[in-house]
């Protein structure tokens, strides 16, 4: 398992590096196999410092202090600014207040409310345009909020031009070591980045797009963007903002993914039929809706202009796998603005025909009509109609480009 550590970003700026490799999944529900990293920092300011947030409770608040020991005496900690209460970024909280004395913490108004209710903990409300001071350097408030919870709120260091952002410009990924933009595979991990933004973030990417809007207004044009998940940006903040709101924006590829369920095979050979008819016209991707890891699946369909849907009946209804893709789909708005269609496979009877296109449409899709319906696997008569409906399909999709 990794350890914490700690490395210097700014004049006396310093971030303390919390990596889970120990976490399988991320809200107990998206695939981290990379792990991921929770970021906390310290600002140093004459002769006191402040703690922006701390670190899920994968490590006990004794070794983050341990960190900390190694850059300061943690009592000269005289005040923690809480981004957002989150418990991956506040669950060590009340572990460090019992053993660095008694710093203030300043939170946004509504983290107020849920700092007290999760820690019976009081703190300063600071509020949008406010100025949280550590000795002679002043860090700028800017409330954001909905990115991704309603209490969050940026940090603006300026004498530095650092900008903390909380949730924003995240990824997955546990790093063994505090790094910079500059120091990685940075195409490997605008992939991580991808994945968290379509299944953390993207309820919300309105919000995003109004953030990024009003840090520009206010003339804030950071040199680092520090974020409490991932690595810290420096060199690639302008790549990373282009791919930030092409997220934001739903831009769509000429793409087309298709999410299969299968029991015994036949809908994987449809779908592999509709991979090699689809690969001729359009970038295509296939997603299995069991095997597959959602994280992929939702990231793949975040850009994607076309989603087709193969489903086999389940005791008379749509396979369940699919039918949790589609709510999935559904709370985080991704089908928005985008075409699907829709082929299902019986040997007997069911509603999935029918009620498919309501769930789909519910997610924001524009659903291709008539939904396709086999038996079985398509005789040869019914290939060639398949192959028909795959290329209607493939023009729909098209005519948006």
């Amino acid at each position: 398992m990794l350890a914490p550590s700690w490395r210097i970003i700014g004049k006396k700026v310093y971030w303390l590096s919390i990596p889970d490799t120990k976490s399988r999944l991320f809200e107990n529900i998206w695939p981290i196999p990379n792990g991921v990293n929770y970021n906390a920092y310290l600002i140093a300011g004459d002769d006191e410092y402040l703690l922006i947030d701390s670190s899920k409770a994968i490590f006990t608040s004794e070794e983050l202090v341990r960190v900390i020991k190694e850059i300061t005496d943690p009592s000269k900690i005289r005040k923690i600014a809480v981004l957002h209460t989150e418990p991956d970024h506040s669950g060590l909280i009340s572990g460090i207040l019992s053993r660095i004395g008694n710093p203030i913490v300043y939170s946004t108004s509504r983290a107020s409310f849920f700092m007290r209710s999760m820690f019976n903990l009081e703190t300063n409300v600071v509020k949008d345009g406010d100025e949280i001071t550590i000795g002679n350097r002043i860090l700028r408030v800017i409330e954001l909020p909905w990115i991704h919870w309603p209490d969050t709120m940026f940090l603006y260091l300026e004498d530095e031009k650092i900008l903390f952002s909380s949730d924003a410009f995240g990824a997955f990924g546990a790093l063994e070591k505090p790094v910079f933009d500059d120091e990685i595979d940075f195409v490997k991990y605008m992939h991580e980045a991808k994945e968290y933004f379509a299944t953390v973030v993207v309820t919300y990417r309105q919000m995003v797009l109004r953030a990024l809007d009003k840090v520009s207004r206010l003339g804030i044009n950071p040199e680092i963007i520090a974020p409490s998940h991932g690595a810290v940006l420096r060199s690639r903040i302008k790549e990373f903002m282009k791919e930030l709101l092409s997220w934001c924006n739903m831009e769509k590829k000429r793409k087309i993914t298709i999410i299969y369920g299968t029991m015994y095979g036949l809908t994987e050979k449809l779908a592999e039929f509709a991979k090699n008819i689809i690969s001729r016209k359009v970038e295509v991707v296939m997603h299995n809706a069991v095997g597959n890891d959602l994280n992929h699946v939702l990231s793949d369909v975040l850009d994607s202009a076309g989603v087709l849907f193969i489903t086999p009946i389940y005791e008379g209804n749509i396979f369940p796998p699919i039918t949790n893709l589609i709510e999935l789909m559904r709370i985080k708005k991704l089908g928005e603005g985008k075409i699907s269609a829709v082929v299902v496979t019986k040997l007997w009877g069911g509603a999935a025909a029918n009620k498919i296109p309501i769930l789909l449409k519910d997610a924001g899709y524009d659903v291709l009509s008539p939904v396709r319906e086999y038996v079985n696997y398509p005789n040869e008569s019914d290939l060639r109609d398949y192959e028909d409906f795959l290329q209607s399909f493939i023009d729909k999709v098209l005519e948006n480009f």
